[in-house]
């Protein structure tokens, strides 16, 4: 009887296992990345604003990135965020920290159509 649950456990294990894929190599046509550009948690950008969610530990600040931005138009820009040192606290945040810079700040005009660089998502 030991050995019927034993198998039957293995045997549960590897179906589980086999339903697992990841594909690290997906290659999304309509998706232009930057090969350099750290992945964002999230994005969001208005009128007058652009605010991410990125990977934190608990010292993460708006400091920790370098912005790259290209005139690419009349009003259209294109913005990237590289990270410039790592966070190594030890806080958990699981959501990230959130960080929003400002159009003036980043020297963008209002109402500006911007292309964010940056890889989104998990």
């Amino acid at each position: 009887m030991k050995f019927l649950s034993i198998a039957a456990a293995v045997a549960l294990t590897t179906v589980a296992a086999g339903c697992v894929i990841v594909d690290a190599d997906v290659d999304d046509h309509n998706m232009r990345y930057s090969s350099g550009a750290e992945r964002v948690y999230a994005a969001d950008i208005s009128d007058d604003a652009i605010t991410l969610r990125v990977a934190a530990s608990g010292c993460t600040s708006k400091d920790f990135f370098e912005v790259d931005i290209d005139h690419r138009g009349d009003s259209d820009f294109a913005v990237e965020f590289d990270r410039t040192r790592r966070d190594y606290c030890e806080m958990f945040q699981p959501d990230g920290e959130t960080l929003t810079w400002t159009f003036s700040e980043l020297g963008i005009p209002a109402g500006a159509t911007i292309i964010l660089e940056n890889p989104v998502g998990r």
